[in-house]
């Protein structure tokens, strides 16, 4: 009996693991991704707008106006904001409103492989500096700072949650940055249904 309910919480624990996890999807944006090899990732180098000209969130993508305000929830999406802060629930914008940044761009450049270097301008001078490490992986580079944090007991009394981020490079050379989330909980588990989502955001090239 007690290796049957050994057996049967280890089984729940590997599931918990997997049902806790934050997982990638491609579908709202499959179609305008370019799958670029290991030896060409150096393509995903370059400057970019700082702020999203499309979001691919729904089933179709949605144009976003450059030269317009946003809605509030878009602020914190800025190129930078969106790679660099791991915890969704802190993301801090650049304390610029999206109107304000048409001077502003950011730049990708590999140090190696599994190094990138971000850089956001402004009137030609670096104002944000940071290095992630990543590695390649299925046409896309998977960014190394994911955020987890679990409450109480993880799948016993409590949840955990998680997100992560991902790169690629758009048909049309723009930076495709996707982002996924998941808040599962849970009660001696039995699991109920949290916030998920895939976020996509396309940033165009300068």
């Amino acid at each position: 009996m007690r290796k049957q309910t050994l057996y049967f919480l280890t089984t729940m624990l590997i599931a918990a693991s997997f049902l806790g996890c934050a997982r990638f999807s491609k579908k709202t944006f499959r179609n305008e991704l370019k799958k670029l090899e290991r030896k060409d990732i150096s393509g995903l180098e370059g400057n970019y707008s700082l702020n999203p000209g499309i979001e691919y969130r729904y089933d179709k993508p949605e144009e976003l106006d450059l030269e317009s305000k946003i809605p509030d929830t878009l602020i914190n999406n800025n190129a930078y904001q969106f790679m660099v802060t791991p915890n969704l629930s802190s993301k801090k914008n650049l304390h610029q409103r999206k109107t304000e940044n048409t001077d502003r761009l950011i730049n990708l450049k590999f140090q190696n492989e599994n190094l990138l270097s971000i850089k956001v301008y402004e009137k030609g001078a670096v104002i944000k500096d940071t290095v992630l490490s990543g590695k390649y992986k299925k046409g896309m580079f998977y960014l190394d700072n994911k955020f987890v944090k679990c409450n109480g007991i993880p799948f016993l009394f409590g949840g955990c949650q998680s997100n992560k981020r991902r790169i690629g490079l758009s048909k049309n050379g723009g930076l495709l940055v996707n982002e996924a989330y998941d808040n599962t909980g849970a009660f001696l588990f039995f699991f109920w249904a949290g916030n998920d989502y895939n976020a996509a955001y396309e940033y165009p090239r300068k």
